[in-house]
């Protein structure tokens, strides 16, 4: 709803944010900024490239469309181009670098699904297929490539005319499209929300008749689309805002700042550790107020707008977490992997600034470096690397650690067959062993060019005569060796030798017959026989 009463709070918006670059604050402290330009409640913000987008909202129990840019590190606002259908209470997330507004208030409990989409880049709107619900007072998350949308409030002929809801709607901006997925554990409007580690917290919130108070911390797990309980909201309230940090300059945490209970305005800070599922106490808001929108950059939590009972506010305040500044630099190898070269480049990814990086190979000395190197003079065999980076603070971060072995040698061929000898026959089986598993096989037979094959083959009806045969085996890393064999083909000449063998034979038999002619003596027949008359 939009018009603010105690008895029915609604409307603000509790993104989650990616954090940006690094910004020098004490932990646990806050710090009061350069105010938004319009005093709003029911606010939704987003953040890309470090810039906080401040959208929609209630001023004066009316729906705005402002869209204001807040950066961070110049502490300026600027109005961006207004959103087409000004609402309160809306849903906001960010995908792709474009922010979705979806559902709210345009007014009493004319509550709507519209999903407008803002581009920074172009500094335009579009429209998109509209939520299947029409709601306010909940909260848009996006885990992997959807988001989710879950709770608030719907439309009810019942007065107060609205009731909480626990439906978890599920939209895909890729494809344009929405589904369903299991309710929230309770029905709930007015909660904050965050996620960490790809899971989805619905913490506090409200519900009808009464406004009663929930202190409820249900979980969503997107990827078994189940729901559980963790520990409970310490202090009662509803339309608190709730931002994650993640571990970039303070500790993975929820904070939950500010709110509304039993007719009172907190300016409270909760913080809920998921790793052990417990709460602690922070340093209380500056400013107390309820319907507030919360934005995380750098791991500093900026609260923005909301309202106190009285005035529609502006304010910007910066929160450093518990613990902020004491996170050390993440450093990931990006290559070697663990697996086999015959050179290495080293290269890596910190996702802050550092002070200093240097990495140790086989637990050697550390070695300075500024960027990707390439390791040289790396020995035969098995290597362990590990990068380290510290910061201006001293948090020293260790990366992954790999484990890859350098192998220069080529892979050794021995031939079976053929062998340096003749052959009588032009059918010739090539055979071979390698001393490793190649990654490919070829041969040159003559210097005809490669043929490449997978493992012994036969080469067939070579001609006769010297022969020139070379195998190439290559391994996984690229090393390439190479065998030469010679060899000659001599078929024996079959049809030359059997007319000679026969003629040898017609000879034979007819010297064998003249011999037993004379042994017998009888004359050789020179005549032809005298004929009886």
């Amino acid at each position: 709803m939009l018009i603010i009463v105690l008895t029915g709070l609604t409307s603000v918006n509790f993104p989650s944010v990616h954090a940006q670059q690094t910004t020098d604050q004490t932990p646990n402290s806050w710090t009061q900024l350069t105010s938004m330009l319009t005093p709003r409640a029911g606010l939704g913000t987003a953040v890309i490239d470090g810039k906080i987008y401040a959208i929609g909202g209630t001023s004066d129990n009316l729906p705005v469309n402002s869209n204001e840019q807040y950066d961070p590190f110049t502490d300026t606002w600027t109005t961006e181009a207004a959103m087409p259908t000004a609402r309160s209470g809306v849903a906001v997330a960010v995908y792709q670098n474009k922010i979705y507004v979806i559902g709210g208030t345009v007014g009493g409990t004319s509550f709507v699904g519209n999903n407008e989409v803002y581009d920074p880049t172009t500094n335009t709107w579009e429209t998109r297929a509209s939520m299947p619900t029409p709601r306010a007072d909940l909260n848009a998350v996006v885990v992997g490539d959807k988001i989710y949308l879950i709770g608030g409030e719907e439309y009810s002929s019942v007065s107060p005319n609205f009731v909480q809801t626990n439906i978890n709607e599920v939209y895909d901006p890729v494809n344009n499209t929405w589904s369903t997925a299991v309710s929230c554990i309770t029905p709930v409007y007015g909660y904050a929300s965050a996620t960490i580690n790809g899971k989805i917290y619905i913490i506090g919130g409200a519900k009808s008749p009464g406004n009663t108070f929930v202190n409820t911390n249900q979980v969503y797990d997107p990827q078994i689309n189940q729901w559980s309980l963790d520990a409970e909201l310490p202090a009662l309230a509803s339309y608190g805002a709730a931002a994650a940090t993640e571990g970039y300059m303070a500790p993975s945490q929820i904070d939950f700042i500010g709110g509304y209970f039993s007719g009172s305005f907190q300016r409270s800070t909760q913080v809920f550790y998921p790793n052990n599922d417990s709460w602690s106490t922070g340093a209380s808001m500056p400013t107390t107020r309820a319907y507030l929108s919360l934005a995380v950059v750098n791991d500093i939590v900026y609260a923005i707008g909301g309202y106190d009972g009285t005035n529609w506010l502006n304010a910007t305040e910066a929160y450093a977490p518990p613990g902020y500044g004491t996170v050390a630099p993440i450093v990931q190898i990006t290559s070697p992997e663990n697996k086999t070269y015959s050179s290495v480049i080293l290269a890596f990814d910190v996702n802050r600034g550092a002070q200093w990086i240097g990495y140790s190979l086989d637990n050697q000395a550390n070695e300075t470096i500024t960027g990707d190197v390439e390791l040289s003079y790396l020995t035969q065999g098995g290597h362990k690397l590990v990068i380290y980076a510290n910061d201006s603070a001293g948090n020293m971060g260790a990366s992954n650690t790999v484990y890859f072995s350098i192998n220069t040698l080529p892979p050794k061929i021995t031939f079976l067959t053929p062998q340096n000898t003749s052959y009588g026959s032009g059918d010739i089986q090539l055979t071979f062993v390698t001393s490793e598993p190649p990654a490919w096989i070829s041969y040159n037979l003559d210097n005809q060019g490669n043929v490449t094959i997978i493992g012994n083959v036969t080469l067939p009806a070579l001609p006769n005569g010297s022969h020139s045969l070379t195998v190439y085996a290559s391994d996984v890393v690229g090393n390439i060796g190479s065998v030469t064999v010679d060899f000659t083909i001599v078929t024996f000449p079959l049809v030359p030798v059997a007319a000679t063998i026969t003629t040898i034979v017609i000879v034979l038999a007819a010297g064998i017959l003249l011999y037993r002619r004379k042994k017998s003596g009888e004359s050789p027949r020179t005549t032809a026989p005298k004929q009886n008359t």
